[in-house]
């Protein structure tokens, strides 16, 4: 490591030492110095601070080939229309892209500051400016050029003064900018001395703390076909509806309360419009006519309704006018209890409506949505979806996470020629059987019932998330929804099957014999769990490339393989006893030999703690041919008891009559010693 180390830093250091070499000193005046490259086009300038002369005469520039076109410059602190002599005359750049970057320092540009760039009319040019200080911008310190990007960034005036920064907008009158970009410059505002009219294509004031935007809006030409005040104070808007040649508007990150009609009417050409992050509670209906939206975001708003009573008494929606156009509907974080107004929109494609508070999902509610691909119905309060609410669409991708669904069954009433009390079972995955690849019920902690037979349907599925779902008894059913189906069939469209990912579950020895109705179901699956997953025999897995970390060892794969083979029995005994066993998780192979349960229970403990440097999805393929379960603890009990009680028994009768006959054994010699001692006595006297 020192070796590479010690040659990193030659490398370095000659690297350094080229780059000296290869760096001139270009110009040298009482304003700045500036140092170039052979052979490249780069300029790098660093201001003298201490003079406040702003002339600079390029003629002197000693360069190889004078091509030049990427300035950068440090610390210079004022632009006049000397600071650009002779620069045009110097670096012929004609139908080139010229770049200059100031940073730091900059306090003042004066009136026509860049006047000797208005040479490079076909050329491409952009300004930057980061991290300037005053900034005081004289009124047409840009001329009447034209530039291709203006980016100004990071303001200091407000972090110094501790005010706001005064935005001078006559300074831009007359010029011809593609895109400006204003953002990061604390607290702003628009000032401009007179009436100023500025051509923009693209404009970007973002996180500049605006809270009124009326005056440069009133200032910008209107072929505007860009707007962006994104994290923003704004709390209301001037009308845009002069703008038809807007395309998108961004206002996400705002204090914005209502919209009104006279914001957006009749902008034919936008299309994309970001509301997010708001404070709206109310649309007015007409506020989109004349509107094709194909993009409406309200994520993160106080809406409680897509819908509003006219004057009239009427219900209607703000969305009405977008019916043909939307394809791309965001209202997710709102107050939202119905969803009534998309029955109506013919060309929508993505509709994503979480943490939201829909408690059902009506039937037909996207019938006209014969496009719609995508549904995010997370995080609401969903108890009911109807078995027709997604006929008619192609959805591929459905997000249901975070529910209150307890199956994924919907009751139905047959027909009139049956029973009015019989009752056939459908879901609302059926119209959806043949596109849906993509299936989350992830965090439904009340899905207590999954049917597998709903689940081999799902024809094109490829991921479906059971994360944090609470496994039960009924989570492993195999029952026909339909009484009148006969095709139980497999259809996946690509072996081995789905991916189910089961996050946060925590499988246990009785689960695999649940399951054992569904084994070919799972055979044909990818189980992805944590990586800290119990190493038990119903994950085990003979595809080297997908066995869990803890099986690498042969020999803890041979053990468990011969503990696998008696998991039958105990299925048996679950079934029998199903209401009374208690599910337990795996912890040890409990049926292996005293000799060789020790050995292996640490190697696995070992190869398992190292496993969490693996990364945290775990793919698993499960197979019928080791999956394993231990003894039931009660049927052992009842075993231990049934042998130690009696052999107990024996043993206390034993001591018993041991205790007896020694008693009776001392008693007996006690009454020799003292007739002896008597018999003595009587000796003595005779």
């Amino acid at each position: 490591m020192f070796a590479l180390n010690f040659v990193f830093s030659i490398i370095q250091l000659i690297s350094i030492i080229n780059r000296t070499k290869l760096e001139n000193v270009c110009l040298d005046n009482l304003v700045l110095t500036c140092y170039c490259e052979d052979d490249t086009s780069f300029v790098s300038c660093t201001g003298k601070t201490s003079i406040k002369d702003s002339f600079v005469d390029w003629a002197p520039f000693v360069s190889a080939n004078h091509r030049q076109s990427s300035f950068t410059f440090y610390n210079l602190t004022r632009l006049t229309y000397l600071t650009f002599t002779n620069f045009s005359s110097t670096f012929h750049l004609h139908g080139e892209s010229i770049d200059l970057t100031f940073i730091n320092g900059m306090d003042e540009i004066e009136e026509n500051a860049f006047q000797s760039l208005h040479e490079y009319s076909d050329s491409s040019i952009e300004i930057k400016f980061v991290s300037p200080q005053n900034f005081k911008l004289a009124d047409y310190a840009f001329g009447r050029g034209a530039y291709y990007e203006v980016d100004i960034d990071s303001i200091q005036y407000s972090h110094i003064h501790k005010l706001p920064y005064q935005l001078n907008l006559k300074s831009m009158d007359g010029a011809r900018f593609y895109q400006m970009n204003i953002r990061n410059c604390g607290d702003m505002e628009f000032i401009s001395n007179g009436s100023s009219t500025i051509e923009l294509i693209d404009i970007a004031v973002s996180n500049c703390s605006l809270a009124n935007s009326s005056l440069l809006i009133e200032s910008i030409s209107t072929g505007l076909a860009g707007l962006d005040l994104t994290s923003n104070h704004l709390i209301a808007l001037p009308s845009l509806k002069n703008f038809q040649n807007l395309r998108a508007i961004n206002l996400k990150n705002n204090f914005i309360e209502e919209i009104t009609v006279n914001i957006f009417n009749n902008m034919s050409s936008l299309g994309r419009l970001d509301l997010s992050n708001n404070r709206i509670r109310n649309i007015e209906p007409d506020s989109f006519v004349g509107l094709r939206l194909t993009e409406l975001n309200l994520d993160n708003n106080r809406l409680t309704s897509l819908e509003t009573l006219t004057t009239d008494n009427q219900t209607t929606s703000f969305l009405y006018p977008l019916n043909e156009s939307l394809t791309l509907l965001v209202v997710s974080n709102n107050f939202l209890q119905d969803l009534n107004p998309l029955k109506h929109m013919t060309n929508l494609d993505q509709v994503k409506v979480c943490y939201n508070q829909i408690k059902t999902l009506d039937g037909n509610i996207f019938e006209k949505a014969h496009k719609l691909k995508s549904v995010d119905f997370s995080y609401n309060q969903i108890e009911l979806i109807d078995s027709m609410t997604f006929n008619g669409t192609i959805i591929d991708n459905l997000n249901l996470a975070g529910n209150r669904l307890s199956s994924l069954e919907t009751n139905e009433s047959l027909s009139s020629n049956t029973s009015l009390f019989e009752k056939q079972t459908s879901s609302f995955l059926y119209p959806i059987s043949s596109t849906i690849s993509s299936l989350s019920f992830s965090n439904c902690t009340n899905l207590i019932e999954i049917n597998w037979f709903i689940i081999i349907k799902l024809q094109a599925l490829f991921y479906l998330d059971l994360s944090e779902v609470k496994m039960t008894e009924k989570s492993w059913l195999y029952r026909k929804t339909d009484v009148n189906s006969e095709d139980s069939s497999i259809n996946w469209h690509y072996p081995p099957g789905p991916r189910i990912i089961l996050y946060g579950i925590r499988l246990t020895d009785n689960d695999y014999c649940l399951t054992k109705s569904i084994v070919d179901i799972l055979n044909k699956t990818i189980l992805i769990v944590d990586i800290d997953h119990s190493c038990n025999c119903f994950i085990y897995s003979y595809d080297t490339e997908h066995r869990p970390i803890c099986l690498y060892n042969q020999s803890v794969v041979d053990e468990l393989s011969r503990q696998c083979t008696s998991i039958d029995l105990f299925c048996e005994l679950f079934s029998n006893n199903s209401t009374a066993l208690t599910f337990t998780e795996w912890t040890s192979l409990s049926s292996l030999s005293t000799t060789t349960q020790t050995t292996s229970v640490e190697t696995i403990m070992t190869l398992t703690s190292s496993s969490t440097l693996v990364s945290t999805e775990q793919s698993i393929i499960t197979s019928t041919h080791v999956s394993s379960e231990r003894p039931n603890k009660n049927g052992q009990m009842k075993i231990i008891l049934a042998t130690v009680i009696p052999s107990i028994f024996v043993i206390v009768l034993c001591l018993v009559g041991t205790y007896l006959y020694r008693r009776k054994k001392f008693y007996s010699l006690t009454e020799d010693i003292e007739m002896r001692n008597e018999i003595l006595q009587f000796t003595d006297k005779e």
